[in-house]
């Protein structure tokens, strides 16, 4: 029988100071900036749009073959591309990247384009993703008609950091390699999405797990700190109200990337979300995406989340129960309620509970579990 304790947390208090967006183009391509019959590359933007300090376009495993006057403005990129299989060849692509002023985040929500193929025999298939630290997020993916030039856009919601660049990448297969001479013509590239104020932290990657124990661990990463003061460790059940739970110490100054990880020895059940709230030395805070964590190892364990709830998590006895019962320790009913055949997790709520000793009842076909609590205010 286990013997459940609250545990408290001081809270740290502030005022949220929100970020001013910038929305609109953050660059545009429509090639009539550039020069002679083949240009040179990287191609500039036509536009850039406010906090963006550059942009370009480039080829990778491609021929930039050229700028005919084709599609919708007088001047079109065109290129060869080689790849014949009908996957996209990871290294063959063109690019176009935006590059954030110093102190600013720019952040991807659109990407739209037209193609046209110079014949049957070019590519025809096209995919799209934004690609950033090493990872791509996919954004779209289609044919190519034969005839005309066709209009082509996507949606997503990618970040970048402080000062830092973020690529689109338009993956081009299906080359008919009897005449590799056939191209593809590209024209009207837009990026779209906001730019805004950077936070003290650039915030990298964020990840949990659960280990064997059922111990929770969080590591993190940053690419820049200024004033950072440090974060405080958030965590919420499946009702997202989230609570303090440690604090850890930021590096203040940094302009190098630098980890930070955050064990929970306190044996968990259940599915758990966790957020960060980074917090700078002048009281503005922010908070980072919210992330789950599993911990679905073991028996059912009951556990006092704060001074007014129970949560019971039930593991490999999931669908053994109907009904749940919470008595005074004398057998007086407090409250009841069902259990669905695939709840895992449940919440118990008692806003007017008291400290003392309460006895919860598990009921079912198959039998029933009392469990003793020690209920701590």
């Amino acid at each position: 029988m286990k013997v459940i304790y609250l545990r408290f947390f001081l809270l740290f208090s502030s005022v949220y100071i929100p970020v001013n967006h910038i929305y609109g183009q953050l660059a545009s391509w429509n090639f009539e900036n550039v020069s002679g019959p083949i240009p040179s590359i990287p191609i500039l933007p036509s536009a850039l749009g406010a906090g963006i300090a550059s942009g370009g376009g480039s080829l990778s495993g491609a021929q930039n073959s050229g700028s005919p006057t084709t599609c919708a403005s007088p001047e079109t990129w065109a290129t060869n591309f080689w790849p014949t299989t009908a996957a996209r060849n990871t290294s063959s692509y063109m690019s176009f990247m935006v590059t954030a002023s110093e102190g600013y985040r720019a952040n991807i929500s659109g990407v739209s384009f037209m193609l046209s193929r110079s014949s049957s025999s070019a590519p025809s298939d096209y995919y799209v993703s934004v690609f950033r630290w090493g990872i791509e997020t996919f954004i779209s993916s289609g044919v190519v008609p034969i005839l005309g030039c066709n209009n082509f856009s996507g949606t997503c919601n990618v970040s970048g950091t402080s000062g830092g660049s973020l690529e689109v990448r338009i993956y081009l297969s299906r080359q008919n390699n009897a005449a590799m001479t056939a191209t593809m013509r590209i024209d009207n590239v837009s990026l779209s999405g906001t730019t805004e104020v950077a936070l003290p932290v650039s915030l990298g990657y964020f990840s949990g797990h659960c280990n064997e124990q059922n111990f929770p661990k969080l590591t993190w990463e940053t690419h820049s700190e200024s004033k950072n003061h440090g974060f405080w460790v958030q965590e919420a059940l499946p009702d997202l109200v989230f609570r303090d739970v440690f604090f850890v110490t930021g590096y203040g100054e940094s302009q190098s990337k630098r980890q930070y990880n955050w064990r929970d020895f306190q044996e968990r059940r259940g599915l758990i979300y966790y957020r960060l709230k980074q917090i700078d030395y002048d009281g503005v805070f922010a908070y980072s995406k919210i992330i789950p964590v599993s911990c679905e190892q073991g028996e059912l364990l009951v556990t006092q989340q704060d001074n007014a709830s129970v949560s019971i998590f039930l593991g490999n006895q999931t669908g053994y129960f109907e009904e749940w019962t919470l008595l005074h320790s004398g057998g007086n009913r407090i409250q009841a309620g069902k259990i669905g055949i695939n709840n895992r997790q449940i919440k118990i709520t008692c806003p007017n509970i008291r400290t003392g000793i309460y006895i919860l009842l598990l009921s079912g076909k198959s039998g029933n579990v009392v469990k003793k609590i020690s209920w701590v205010e």
